[in-house]
């Protein structure tokens, strides 16, 4: 019965995955470049997180705050990073980099393979596990 679940749980976030996959994609076609400058450093229980001005192409600036936090600060003040933002949207902006444009897909992918692979192999070797043995 676990492996039936196993398969099932793989199955639903392998589907999830994938549907968040093509968010990312879709976010990616149709955004636009800005560039994002650090203006200060927030912190949180003793770690850096940076937060940044990003200045989109109709000279509107989007405040950014970085959803990850260090000690030390990886970031100074004035240090530069490239970003994507939706031009129907600005304030839909994303860090351009692979974890932080594809980070739930990578996430599920993770979770998904390894119980598809658990479910499913149960399955495929039932039957050698499940044949008479001889005396």
């Amino acid at each position: 019965m676990k492996y039936r679940l196993f398969l099932l749980t793989g199955v639903i976030l392998f589907a999830i995955s994938l549907y968040k996959l093509k968010q990312s994609v879709d976010f990616i076609n149709r955004s636009e470049r800005a560039i994002g400058t650090v203006t200060s450093l927030h912190e949180i229980d003793g770690a850096y997180s940076p937060v940044f001005t990003v200045k989109t192409k109709d000279n509107a600036q989007v405040i950014y705050h970085h959803a990850s936090a260090t000690n030390p600060s990886s970031w100074d003040i004035g240090e530069e990073a490239m970003f994507l933002y939706d031009p129907g949207d600005p304030r839909s902006v994303a860090m351009m980099s692979y974890f932080w444009l594809f980070n739930w897909a990578i996430l599920f992918m993770g979770i998904a393979i390894p119980l598809i692979i658990l479910g499913a192999g149960y399955y495929m070797i039932r039957p050698v596990i499940q044949m008479p043995q001889k005396a």
